[in-house]
């Protein structure tokens, strides 16, 4: 069997030599190049890398090799949207799946993440990114390196060779290596790093680590007491994780840094989500415009701002505990409104137009969720005031990884749960609310759900 392409050559069947796995995998890679494009499309799209005096190498290539050679050609930048690098990065990944061995898999949880994070954590706080970027940013040896951050070469070296092989850094050379977008970002986003500090050292892993003792020492029963969980087995029965987040002097700044970066390389901002022309257009004046329950830092009103740059002075309320709000500042634009507040009682802008939260509710079992929605609806005005609920919705069938990966994370330190459009709907109900729309966006894996007063 044959496959033509457009000069008229055409590709060989698969070699015998090459197994099933390879044609599972040569396969994935035509759906990775282009989506939306059928077979042909795609494998014209593989060859589009080789220059035309090669083309006819290509097609004396094995399969492996003409598969090796389209996967060179791929990078974050091949696709229109967020949608279809999401798509490719899951065939990706399942490709690989494929072709590792049991042992594979096993290395990889075992060692090259624990390792490769201990060496991220080490680079970054030796300074070797943001000195590399002051120097100009062009491919640099360790002992460059070494001399910008006064480390030692050999270390240097080592930790360089570590994230080097995960490809988190290019080899040019011998010891000398180029930026990918990756180490550029931690240079340019100050928040980037963040996520290897004090987040995933003073949070995540030792919270993970507790996780599987917590369960078997409670009889593998399913956490719903947010005071009663595997974050008291890890701290104490007294302890509280956003209590615990807000002052230990080694998280608070990461923690927060962390949520800014999730919303902004994560997702598509909400305002893209969701029609919120038809929230300023029907807003009455001398009202709350939105409300941000539980914001952070802010990041979602000012993507709300990008959108809406006219919102009225004060009509955009940040709402968060005092000490996750005493470093955020409103800037110049008088549209926000800073408002220290507990969502744990009852919300004081009345009437607002929008009551929004974006991975608030996630963080809570159903029983404090209600509690939290109540409150918010007590505020409400029927038939004009909308709570949105930015959120994460677990599919029936083959949920995303990021969403089980989410879920997990709520149970380790919080009892809480992802959940589906319908426990959504049984949620919002048990607060005298109604589900209006679930705003689904085929480019981002968080939804939308707008509901208002029963």
């Amino acid at each position: 069997m044959t496959i033509p392409n457009p000069a008229g050559h055409s590709q060989p069947r698969l070699q015998r030599d090459n197994d099933r796995v390879t044609s599972v995998v040569f396969s994935s890679v035509n759906f990775i190049i282009s989506v939306e494009s059928n077979l042909y499309i795609a494998i014209n799209d593989l060859t589009c890398s080789v220059s035309s005096h090669d083309s006819s190498l290509l097609f004396t290539m094995t399969a492996s090799e003409q598969l090796l050679a389209a996967l060179q050609g791929i990078d974050s930048g091949s696709y229109s949207n967020e949608a279809e690098r999401v798509q490719a990065r899951d065939a990706l990944f399942n490709a690989l799946r494929k072709v590792q061995s049991p042992w594979d898999i096993a290395w990889d949880h075992n060692w090259v993440n624990t390792a490769v994070n201990a060496a991220i954590k080490t680079l970054i706080d030796a300074g070797v990114f943001t000195k590399w970027a002051e120097a100009g940013g062009e491919p640099i040896t360790c002992t460059e390196l070494a001399k910008l951050t006064g480390g030692d070469t050999i270390l240097i070296r080592r930790m360089m060779r570590c994230i080097g092989g995960q490809n988190l850094v290019i080899e040019t050379a011998e010891d000398t290596y180029a930026r990918t977008p990756w180490a550029k970002t931690l240079a340019e986003d100050k928040s980037f790093p963040s996520m290897y500090g004090g987040f995933y050292h003073e949070l995540n892993s030792p919270m993970f680590r507790t996780l599987p003792f917590f369960l078997k020492e409670t009889g593998y029963k399913n956490p719903t007491d947010v005071n009663d969980c595997n974050f008291q087995y890890w701290r104490g029965k007294d302890a509280n994780m956003f209590q615990y987040c807000g002052t230990n002097p080694l998280l608070t700044d990461d923690f927060n840094n962390t949520m800014e970066c999730h919303s902004k390389y994560n997702l598509t901002p909400w305002p893209v989500v969701y029609p919120t022309d038809a929230l300023v257009a029907g807003a009455k004046p001398g009202r709350a415009l939105v409300v941000d329950v539980g914001g952070g830092k802010g990041h979602d009103l000012k993507k709300f701002l990008a959108r809406h740059p006219d919102a009225p002075m004060g009509s955009l309320v940040l709402q968060d505990l005092p000490d996750i709000l005493k470093n955020v500042e409103s800037g110049d634009n008088a549209a926000i409104t800073i408002q220290p507040h507990d969502f744990f009682t009852p919300e004081p802008v009345k009437g607002a137009r929008a009551y929004f939260m974006h991975n608030v509710l996630h963080d809570w079992p159903d029983a404090t969720a209600k509690r939290i929605i109540e409150n918010i609806a007590g505020a409400m005005e029927k038939g004009y005031s909308k709570l949105l609920v930015h959120e994460s919705l677990v599919t029936d069938v083959k949920p995303l990884s990021r969403v089980t990966v989410s879920d997990i994370t709520m149970m380790a330190c919080l009892a809480a749960a992802e959940r589906s459009e319908s426990q959504w709907r049984d949620l919002m109900a048990s607060a005298g609310l109604r589900v209006v729309k679930v705003w689904r966006p085929v480019q981002s894996v968080e939804s939308i759900i707008e509901a208002e007063l029963a």
